[in-house]
């Protein structure tokens, strides 16, 4: 069965880096939060393509035989970046264990049997044909007890409630900015309000 076990006002949701963050894991990112709750904070970033191909991916994990689909391949963050999971919103291709539940739709899961069943989809070409239905995520961003409340007090993260519009029908390079469309502003006016906050 899926779980959310760390669901809060926050999460699921998305976090939107302040222009400028200053911290170059985070510069310009949107980041899916999946969990959220006293012990802390678990998301991924959703808008920085890994310098590896999804085929390439599988061949270096062990996996045979050819990976067919454009299975999107995204840092999720810089917390244990060799570690893999799967965020996707087709149910066959995750277990219902150790499945993190963000929204009606969205799964995360980072077991390898979920893992094996995207190669074998892959390899036997039956991934679904749209690429924005999953993605293979390297990596995480983590925060400890109250850190993140923290972050969002200084400034540094505009937090806004999830829409899968972001996820499934942006383009990768354009959800920053689209994200900040939810709150009806754009990076500059966050970038002008704050100026004027500091003057």
């Amino acid at each position: 069965m899926s779980k959310n076990t760390g669901s809060s006002d926050l999460a699921p949701g998305f976090l939107i880096a302040s222009p400028p963050l200053g911290d170059p894991n985070f510069d310009r990112t949107v980041v899916l939060l999946a969990a959220h709750s006293e012990s802390g904070a678990l998301g991924f970033v959703v808008n920085r393509a890994a310098p590896v191909t999804f085929a390439e991916l599988m061949s270096f994990a062990g996996y045979e035989g050819e990976s067919t689909g454009a299975t999107p391949v995204y840092i999720g963050g810089p917390v244990q970046p060799s570690s893999g999971w799967i965020l996707c919103v087709d149910p066959e291709l995750v277990p219902d264990e150790a499945v993190i539940a963000a929204g009606d739709r969205i799964r995360i899961t980072s077991s390898r049997s979920a893992f094996d069943s995207l190669a074998a989809a892959a390899g036997a070409g039956g991934l679904s044909p749209d690429p924005r239905q999953r993605a293979v995520l390297l990596g995480y961003s983590g925060w400890g007890p109250g850190q993140l409340e923290r972050e969002i007090a200084s400034g540094a993260w505009l937090p806004v409630p999830l829409d899968e519009s972001i996820l499934f029908d942006v383009p990768i390079e354009q959800r920053w900015e689209a994200a900040y469309k939810l709150l009806g502003l754009s990076p500059v006016e966050v970038m002008s309000m704050r100026s004027i906050g500091e003057a």
